[in-house]
């Protein structure tokens, strides 16, 4: 338990410590730093649980707020120690039970594993705070032959199990998913209907492919308008599939359900497959440049923006910040996290670029931003956001129209060298309207 120590001015560990500890303790996100000067404890009136990493060492803490009050969890910052997005809670205390049983079952919170190993059951594990992650999938990969989803029955967690699939399928592990009734977490599940009653439900649960299928029929239905929505949500899953036979298999099994023939499916995959790839050979391009300029201010603000709101992605791409970006290393995040939301179709975390972007300058970026709002607790509110958004894209206008003008006034420069009068007429008016259009924003 970390005190709500009001009487030390919320300082009860950065007092017991010597000065020189102070920077690395604000790093770890063991403590904040006051706007005016000082530190407080982050973690304050809250149960803590230690997380190790797979060596059994403390990498990170989550702590449970007691009480009223907000955020009700609240975990360690990335670091150079803690990275949740390759961490599961628990994973290190019951590896071998997995190991035994060849299977995990994921739950979504620390409280429901405590639950469920209090009552019996081992092989349970969780992911940190965040939406699971293929990095995480890969931990469990080696150890259980298959994993289970065990997930509140609410719309948040289909949505959580949705978002899984294509982790599950990249890595070609075996995954079912249990939705527990909508009364009940995992907790309360099994003091009222006790343990077999919770082994039943794991037993009975379904494959993720066809949970997903199931919930799309349900939401839109087998009319000819139905039948064309599910198979454009199919495409990310299908995308995701990386074995050859595993997706013409899911194919045919797809096609049968719907009652459309299997080519029917793959022809509506190509188009979405080419803008991928032409995305894909865009990053690649790009990540072998050895050119890229640093981030300015501006651009880090554009990048930030970008990675910790990726449901604005294609909102961004229209406004020019691919162009804005141009020659930099942001200009690579940004193809990489177009990248993903088409793959993911738009299901993106900003945890989800870092489980995929190499090791190098952008992924050092990327950790440094999300390492940075994690301990301001700065992910923005959704009206917050779209704000920002709504100033960003009118700041990408302006900055485009500016570089359009310098442009402009490049080749009149160059004209008047060769004395091409009518060419430059016509530049100066065409400078003329892009100089009136930006003093009008």
């Amino acid at each position: 338990y970390a005190p709500d120590a009001e009487v030390e001015s919320w300082n009860f560990l950065g007092s017991r410590l010597d000065k020189n500890e102070i920077p690395l303790s604000v790093e770890l996100g063991l403590l904040a730093e006051k706007q005016q000067g000082g530190t407080y404890d982050r973690f304050r009136d809250r149960i803590i649980f230690p997380i190790f990493d797979a060596r059994g060492r403390i990498s990170g803490f989550g702590g449970r707020i007691v009480g009223n009050g907000n955020p009700k969890y609240l975990n360690s910052p990335d670091s150079a120690l803690y990275n949740k997005s390759r961490l599961l809670f628990g994973l290190y205390q019951q590896r071998d039970a997995i190991r035994i049983q060849r299977k995990a079952v994921l739950v979504e919170g620390n409280f429901d594993l405590l639950s469920l190993v209090a009552h019996g059951f081992d092989p349970v594990v969780a992911p940190l705070g965040t939406a699971l992650t293929r990095e995480q999938v890969r931990q469990l990969k080696p150890l259980a032959d298959e994993i289970i989803l065990l997930f509140d029955g609410d719309q948040a967690g289909v949505k959580a199990a949705e978002r899984a699939v294509s982790h599950f399928l990249a890595e070609q592990v075996s995954a079912r998913v249990a939705l527990l009734p909508d009364e009940h977490d995992p907790d309360t599940f099994v003091q009222q209907k006790g343990l077999e009653a919770l082994k039943n439900l794991i037993e009975e649960a379904e494959t993720l492919p066809e949970f997903v299928l199931d919930r799309l029929i349900g939401r839109h239905g087998l009319s000819l308008d139905g039948k064309s929505r599910i198979i454009e949500e199919l495409k990310p899953l299908m995308n995701a599939a990386t074995a050859p036979l595993q997706r013409s298999v899911m194919a045919a099994h797809f096609a049968t359900i719907l009652g459309v023939e299997p080519e029917v499916l793959v022809a509506q995959l190509t188009t979405s497959e080419a803008a991928t790839e032409r995305l894909v050979s865009s990053f690649e391009h790009k990540a072998k440049t050895s050119s890229l300029k640093p981030l300015d201010g501006a651009h880090k603000r554009l990048i930030a923006f970008a990675v910790l709101n990726p449901e604005f992605v294609n909102v961004l791409g229209e406004a020019g910040l691919d162009e804005v970006l141009y020659g930099t290393i942001g200009e690579v995040i940004f193809l990489q996290l177009k990248i993903l939301f088409e793959q993911k179709r738009g299901n993106l975390q900003p945890e989800d670029l870092l489980s995929v972007l190499p090791e190098g300058e952008e992924r050092t970026v990327v950790a440094s931003l999300l390492m940075r709002a994690t301990s301001a607790d700065d992910f923005s509110t959704e009206g917050g956001s779209k704000k920002e958004l709504e100033e960003i894209v009118l700041w990408l206008r302006q900055a485009l129209l500016k570089q359009k003008s310098d442009k402009l006034m490049k080749t009149i420069t160059e004209a008047q060298k060769s004395s091409d009068f009518k060419l430059i007429s016509e530049l100066l008016q065409q400078k003329m309207q892009v100089d009136g259009e930006l003093k009008s924003i």
